[in-house]
């Protein structure tokens, strides 16, 4: 096929805001959508290619697949080698177990399928996966496993039947997007049938060109890239995606593709050498930024400053400038391994290496040796407290330990009263602080918890599909027994922010709240409806039954995950007193904190005004200077970045225990 330098052009535009968005800057807040333009580029390419070579009588399935090995596997091979040694020396067990993984499924192009299975693309943890990218290699591949059966099928190229069919296959998965969006919304994004309509909306643009001049159209090539860029600057995670969101950069690079002729405005500018230059190399510069990135985010203590990231996009573009020469070009021109058996060969030996490894390190739970050999025994104790658990937070009433049920905790011999604690995850953790409760005033705890639900009546998640109705008929439920267990108190504790204004990663719309199921959330004005209908719901509700109500206020959120932390600090084999002092370095500054809770707060201070009801804060309890602790007196307070530790939670519970007294 006739070179289109604009095709390489437009592939800068793809990688750049792709690299600038998992840098941080806010201003590409939809920088993901290109590798949804590279995903239109690749279905455009190979598809020419394809029909081209069939139509020629040279098309060979060993070739094609020669041809693919040739270009990607060389330089995905050397970026993941150079992870290996600093994976190994810098992330955890626990992290490197899910990184072993993610290496074998990537050598195997299956990464997407863990991934799918593992979590999101914008959660937190998101930015410590230094292999999160390659799951479109893996939905690249797959398409390129299917796709040739799809040729095979269509028999000889006949325009209008390869593009009846291409529709008919786009219209489906894109219909299978929406669906999956609207009911597993995490897993559809990894979901390659829900992606596969974008690879084919590039194929149709290859049927449309094939044996055709180029066509000529300014308006719809402007148009096409000023849907690109509108797409990097204003779409965010917090919409849908692959959904028909995605169908505005997905068209724009269409429209590019069809339109943007030698001597346009789009061509000439797409065609300027170094918008070229970058396109040769996005492939490699794609490789490289992800590790980069999340290795330099794994050995600070809090978020790298804006201007090393900017010096790591750069050192990205030059390794993928060295890989380029020296990895990729050499094996494309066959000056390494020319002879297709031998390269076939390498290649499924270097993926059997790949899987192997990766698999050995997932089945050993990330070698745990690594920290046992340079773990000092006071560090090893710190360690431990992270997994406590304590057989005295299980529920007595063996029948109420299912989902949905209100269970008892603490039962003292001769109880005057009873208490509910209702919550999402964060109740949960809370929860060893109600035994000092039961003990200094003789009443029964009882908990009525549903992880990652919002402890609110009347409102849903959005976003949340089939899961948000399941969880509000759940928390009304708990709601209703709590009211017939004639509870005195009902103590709520839940993770505020995160269903008010979202997190310190971004907004996390699909946890903001709605009034009616299933409804999105469109501006922050209707989140903030959503949530503050919640609070007074509730408050109403036990309000009404002559219950009184405490709200705790969520205890500070830490910028750092504590336990990679403290691993970090085993495995760099520091002393204990350079341990508490990397500790004190990564705690939350309290402006930070403040800052994320100021409208969740005002809210439940709000409320706090009318009569049976209270709120109660704990955050001074965690407070160091400007920074909200979470290790103190040896004492490790939080399991995580927002729960706290089961020794955290008995910590404080002389606080909550106070509280309940002082009426």
């Amino acid at each position: 096929m006739k070179y289109r330098p604009e095709i390489d052009g437009l592939r800068s535009v793809a990688v750049l805001p792709v690299i600038l968005f998992h840098a941080g800057f806010s201003l590409f807040s939809g920088g993901y959508v290109g590798v949804d333009v590279f995903f239109v580029i690749s279905g455009y390419l190979i598809t020419t290619i394809l029909i081209s070579e069939r139509e020629n009588g040279t098309y060979s399935l060993l070739g094609f697949y020669e041809r693919r090995a040739r270009r990607i596997l060389p330089a995905l091979f050397f970026m993941l080698v150079c992870t290996i040694p600093f994976a190994w020396r810098w992330i955890p067990p626990d992290p490197f177990e899910d990184y072993a993984r993610s290496l074998s499924y990537a050598a195997m192009f299956i990464s997407n399928i863990h991934f799918l299975e593992k979590s999101s693309y914008f959660d937190v943890g998101a930015e410590f996966r230094p292999l999160l990218h390659t799951w479109s290699l893996a939905v690249e591949e797959q398409y390129y496993l299917l796709f040739p059966l799809v040729l095979w099928a269509l028999g000889q190229f006949v325009r209008t039947k390869f593009i009846l069919v291409f529709l008919i296959l786009s219209a489906l998965s894109l219909a299978l997007a929406e669906w999956g969006w609207r009911n597993y919304p995490t897993e559809n994004f990894f979901f390659s049938p829900s992606r596969l309509w974008e690879l084919l909306a590039g194929s149709i643009c290859a049927a449309l060109l094939f044996n055709r001049a180029q066509m000529r159209n300014e308006l719809g090539a402007i148009a096409g890239l000023a849907l690109i860029l509108y797409s990097i600057v204003f779409f965010d995670g917090s919409l849908p995606f692959p959904s028909v969101y995605t169908v505005v950069p997905v068209l724009g690079t269409v429209l590019i593709i069809l339109f943007a002729a030698p001597g346009t405005i789009v061509a000439r500018l797409l065609s300027v050498k170094p918008m070229v230059a970058i396109g040769l190399i996005s492939y490699s510069a794609y490789l490289w930024h992800q590790p980069l990135f999340v290795f330099a985010r794994i050995r600070s203590v809090s978020e790298p400053s804006l201007l090393l990231m900017s010096g790591l996009a750069l050192a990205s573009l030059a390794l993928a400038w060295l890989t380029w020469r020296y990895v990729e070009t050499p094996f494309r021109r066959r000056t390494w391994l020319p002879e297709r058996r031998r390269l076939l060969q390498a290649s499924a030996l270097g993926i059997a290496i790949f899987a192997g490894f990766g698999t050995w390190g997932d089945l050993s739970k990330g070698f745990p040796f690594r920290v046992e050999e340079t773990t000092p025994g006071l560090m090893t104790e710190w360690r431990k407290q992270l997994y406590e658990i304590r057989r005295e937070d299980i529920c007595q009433d063996q029948e109420a330990m299912e989902e949905g049920r209100l269970c008892t905790i603490y039962r003292p011999d001769a109880p005057v009263g009873a208490v509910a604690l209702l919550g999402d995850s964060h109740a949960q953790s809370i929860l060893p602080a109600f035994e000092r409760v039961s003990q200094d005033h003789d009443v029964t705890v009882m908990r009525g918890v549903r992880a990652a639900c919002p402890p609110l009546l009347g409102v849903y998640l959005a976003s949340g599909g089939a899961e948000a109705l399941i969880c509000a008929n759940i928390v009304q439920h708990l709601a209703n027994q709590a009211v017939v267990a004639q509870v005195d108190t009902v103590f709520i504790a839940s993770r505020w922010s995160l269903y008010a204004t979202g997190d310190y990663g971004g907004d996390e719309s699909s946890f903001a709240l709605t009034q009616t199921a299933g409804g999105r959330v469109k501006s922050d004005e209707e989140r903030r409806a959503g949530f503050e209908a919640g609070i007074e719901n509730t408050v109403n509700f036990f309000r009404q039954a002559g219950i009184r109500v405490v709200l705790i206020e969520q205890v500070p959120q830490q910028w750092v995950l504590p336990e990679n932390v403290l691993l970090q600090a085993m495995l760099q084999g520091v002393s204990p007193e350079q341990a508490r002092e990397k500790f004190a370095a990564s705690f939350v500054k309290r402006a930070r904190h403040d800052a994320l809770m100021s409208y969740a707060d005002s809210v439940l201070a709000g409320v706090a005004q009318q009569d049976e009801v209270e709120v109660l804060s704990l955050t001074d309890f965690f407070a160091e200077g400007e920074r909200y602790a979470w290790f103190l007196d040896d004492t490790v307070l939080y399991r995580d970045s927002d729960h706290l530790s089961t020794r955290g939670a008995v910590s404080v519970g002389p606080l909550i225990s106070a509280h309940y007294g002082a009426r």
